[in-house]
């Protein structure tokens, strides 16, 4: 028996993704005049007292190595625990970070699944808010993953960096 869709029946489910898609469109940044490059390398991170006013006492340097060549100055805003977080030892931390390079600073929102126990394993998106010299008005992301265990990291990185 074959089943007849009437063109009543077909348009919910299109209607429905045409609101999704219009949401999405809406919630993306604008990039028309937006130049981008994409980054790559790896990452060496290493905790420091939490001296640096930190509100969950976490600070921590790193060095990216690769198309970006920075170092950087993160500060933990927020740490939040899972359901399971009893099970899998995974919370998520939010922070602030700020790159120096030789042409500029650029400034992220970083939000980090971080694995507590065993070898530490994390990923990270670090959302670009802005910066100075070359990154004034910067946007984009760098996406990193790697290993934090005893307040030492390494991990790699891909993303892009765009700017007005």
């Amino acid at each position: 028996m074959t089943r007849k869709h009437t063109f009543a029946s077909m348009r919910r489910p299109v209607f429905a993704a045409l609101i999704l898609t219009s949401g999405l469109a809406a919630a993306t940044p604008a990039s028309a005049d937006s130049v981008c490059k994409a980054v790559h390398g790896r990452v060496e991170i290493v905790a420091h007292e939490p001296t640096c006013g930190s509100a969950i006492a976490l600070c921590a340097s790193a060095i990216l190595h690769g198309t970006i060549k920075a170092n950087s100055d993160f500060i933990g805003t927020g740490t939040v625990p899972t359901v399971d977080t009893a099970t899998t030892g995974v919370v998520v931390l939010t922070g602030d970070n700020v790159f120096h390079t030789t042409d500029g600073d650029f400034i992220t929102k970083d939000a980090i699944v971080l694995n507590t126990t065993g070898d530490g394993e994390f990923t990270e998106i670090d959302t670009i808010t802005g910066g100075t010299g070359e990154y004034a008005g910067a946007s984009g992301y760098l996406i990193a993953s790697g290993t934090f265990s005893q307040g030492v990291g390494v991990g790699t990185y891909v993303g892009k960096v765009c700017w007005q």
